[in-house]
């Protein structure tokens, strides 16, 4: 599957809905505790949630994207400080990212991009070479190829992980796990009906209504809760850091 203007589309009212799921996204970035330093990359931005949150304590944040249309939006979104944020458009399948080594770097942010990636180990080969001596890779991936489906095709998603998948990944790339953890196990099932038995062809996050949106986002800090108490076997997601040696 191409990524055709009626996907792109698709992916906009995607990233939309996620707007709405303010807990949720923050409940992603504190998966990685203490592990963000001042300097940041945010290879595959989107439409900027992220960003806003890691301008809030980073003395420099570096926000891509691979199509016009989301460099567009994140230049309109911060234009007012681009004295601390950079936007750049950037093609992770070939050696753009390389012309950031000189930005010393000591974090790259990826959630959710990887697995769009046809060559993933490319990509972490990549973050590795531009990363500062002891910087970190913070990577979140759909987990368990079992889940793969019409959701996974709709989001033009080549693969999902396994623990050992992403494990033996990053460390072929010359990063050392410092973390590998499940999390999000509530939404497992309700992803498996919809891709895997109602063959939903759209992005997951436009299978929900907003009534249903905002009703997951006001039980995110409660499922958030449960999961630091007692750590999920599995779930929707993994969430690591890599980090590389001195």
């Amino acid at each position: 599957m191409e990524l055709t203007p009626e996907i792109e589309r698709a992916h906009a009212r995607a990233q939309d809905r996620l707007g709405q799921l303010d807990n949720y996204h923050a409940w992603i970035l504190r998966c990685f505790g203490d592990a963000y330093g001042q300097r940041i990359w945010d290879a595959g931005a989107g439409a900027g949630l992220t960003v806003e949150h890691l301008r809030r304590n980073a003395s420099f944040v570096l926000a891509t994207e691979y199509t016009a249309a989301n460099v567009q939006l994140l230049e309109k979104r911060f234009a007012a400080d681009t004295e601390r944020i950079q936007i750049a458009p950037c093609d992770l399948a070939g050696d753009e990212g390389l012309a950031f080594a000189d930005h010393k770097l000591d974090t790259i942010v990826h959630l959710d991009v990887l697995e769009h990636l046809a060559d993933d180990r490319h990509a972490l080969a990549l973050f590795h070479s531009v990363l500062a001596p002891g910087g970190r890779l913070l990577v979140k991936v759909p987990a368990h190829p079992f889940l793969f489906g019409t959701l996974d095709r709709a989001s033009l998603h080549h693969r999902r992980y396994t623990r050992a998948d992403l494990r033996e990944k990053l460390e072929s790339a010359g990063f050392r796990i410092e973390l590998l953890r499940s999390m999000n196990i509530a939404a497992t099932l309700p992803y498996f009906i919809k891709g895997r038995i109602l063959k939903r062809e759209v992005n997951f996050s436009n299978t929900l209504s907003p009534k249903r949106l905002g009703t997951y986002n006001r039980l995110i800090p409660w499922l958030e809760r449960l999961e630091r108490w007692a750590p999920p076997p599995f779930g929707l997601s993994l969430v690591a850091v890599g980090r590389k040696p001195l």
